[in-house]
């Protein structure tokens, strides 16, 4: 079996040496076989290199997106150079970061940020992150019992 083995695989290597074709050429059945055989080697091989490329393909992507943002953070630093101190402080102090960020009506926040808006869809959950209890909120009283 493992002498088929190996003429399979230099069939499929294209390494099998012609002079031998003639023998396979009398046994019509062994003949279909063999074009089977090298018929989905042949689509095997490509959908491997197909999936090497991709592969490549996604290492090459990742790296160019990193360039691309270490272009652009080159590109921010050097604009801010640019940019003088009163100007600055102008545009910090429009950005308020000192008032608290609501999250929810009557929910405040924590300083320091910017607040966007998205649709609720766009990344939706099950079981909310924030824990919730109503009462006091005195530091003497103990957090309720968890159930």
């Amino acid at each position: 079996m493992h002498v088929g083995a190996m003429s399979l695989w230099e069939i499929a290597l294209g390494m099998y040496p012609t002079s031998h074709f003639e023998q396979v050429m009398d046994e019509p059945f062994v003949m279909i076989a063999i074009w089977i055989f090298a018929i989905l080697t042949a689509v095997f091989l490509m959908n491997l290199l197909i999936a090497q490329l991709n592969g490549a393909y996604a290492a090459v992507y990742d790296d160019m997106v990193g360039y691309a943002r270490l272009n652009r953070a080159a590109v921010i630093v050097t604009t801010l150079e640019q940019v003088s101190e009163k100007r600055w402080a102008r545009f910090i102090q429009a950005q308020r970061f000192e008032e608290r960020l609501e999250f929810n009506e009557g929910d405040i926040g924590l300083p320091g940020g910017l607040q966007l808006t998205e649709p609720s869809n766009a990344n939706p959950t099950t079981v909310d992150a924030i824990r919730r209890f109503g009462g006091s909120t005195s530091r003497t009283m103990p957090w309720p019992a968890e159930e």
